[in-house]
């Protein structure tokens, strides 16, 4: 079990940034963050892309080109690795690589060794909006997000946050579409916070979407936090 100490951002508490899809201004310098966490959990991404290859990493031909810049840009170590293997080796964030077909932005490539209910196979090559499609609530934002992506600029990353309710803390959790997460009604509860940032590469005009997880027991909460998270999560309840 890997948890943090506590969490550096709850995005519940504001309403402009609790609401889809909650998108502020990062600093470039902060675009990519370590937390308390970080031996751990990085220990145990070089063992889920050894011992899981092709579910934590997933990769088009059309993507090599970013992800050699991205592996540039992060300056992570060469090596006869996949450069966005390197890459994600190299930082504590899932990484993952989208680039504009048409009207869309499509997942090309990724490194995704804790995902929250979904399996990168199911989501490569796939645009923002129908990898969302199991997320009704994603619907209603889908084109401003693509208006988003679209217009993010070279010297200004962007960030959000979400807020999720387990009561499994496995930080590995791959999920098919239409498979729920299983929420005991008896078990103790954890909150998972993706803190997601996008920043787009200079060269090839990719954008690059890293995920840093976070989670922590219920009891870290205060009061207050555990109150208004409980409105916007009720499965935090107890049954």
């Amino acid at each position: 079990m890997i948890l943090n100490t506590h969490l550096p951002i709850k995005a519940w508490l504001e309403p402009r940034t609790a609401r889809l899809p909650g998108v502020q201004p990062v600093e470039i310098d902060n675009w990519l963050l370590q937390s308390d966490t970080y031996e751990a959990q990085m220990s145990y991404r070089h063992k889920l892309v050894e011992e899981r290859r092709d579910m934590v990493f997933q990769a088009m031909e059309v993507a090599t080109e970013a992800c050699h810049e991205l592996c540039n840009l992060i300056g992570a170590e060469n090596s006869d690795e996949h450069p966005l293997i390197n890459a994600a080796l190299s930082v504590q964030e899932d990484l993952c690589i989208l680039q504009k077909q048409g009207d869309s932005h499509i997942l090309t490539a990724a490194v995704m060794c804790f995902p929250s209910s979904w399996d990168l196979r199911q989501k490569i090559g796939r645009s923002i909006s129908t990898i969302h499609e199991p997320v009704p609530e994603f619907s209603p934002v889908s084109k401003s997000v693509e208006r988003m992506l679209s217009a993010i600029r070279i010297e200004q990353p962007l960030g959000r946050a979400n807020f999720l309710i387990y009561t499994d803390p496995e930080l590995h959790q791959p999920r098919g579409e239409g498979i729920l997460k299983p929420i005991d009604p008896q078990a103790s509860r954890f909150i998972r916070v993706e803190r997601q940032t996008f920043r787009r590469l200079p060269e090839t005009q990719a954008v690059v979407f890293a995920i840093h997880t976070y989670i922590v027991p219920e009891s870290s909460l205060t009061a207050k936090e555990h109150r208004v998270l409980t409105r916007l999560k009720p499965e935090l309840i107890r049954s």
